[in-house]
């Protein structure tokens, strides 16, 4: 559940970059938004990083400034 939350944080936050600023994040840049949600949620940070690069990844991948 938490995975899930972190993922559809990233996902509104990359649609928000790209809506205003026209810009991409890449996993580095989405490291200040994520940073210290780990304690709350329950994660390690590796895993906050981990669901950041896996969500630019697919993004990519299927060419999608939003994934559904």
């Amino acid at each position: 559940r938490s995975v899930n939350f972190v993922w559809n944080f990233v996902n509104e936050l990359s649609q928000r970059s790209i809506k205003e600023r026209g810009v991409f994040l890449s996993a580095y840049d989405m490291h200040p938004y994520t940073k210290g949600a780990g304690k709350e949620l329950g994660l390690h940070s590796q895993t906050l990083q981990c669901v950041a690069g896996e969500y630019v990844t697919r993004r990519k991948q299927f060419k999608k400034g939003r994934l559904s």
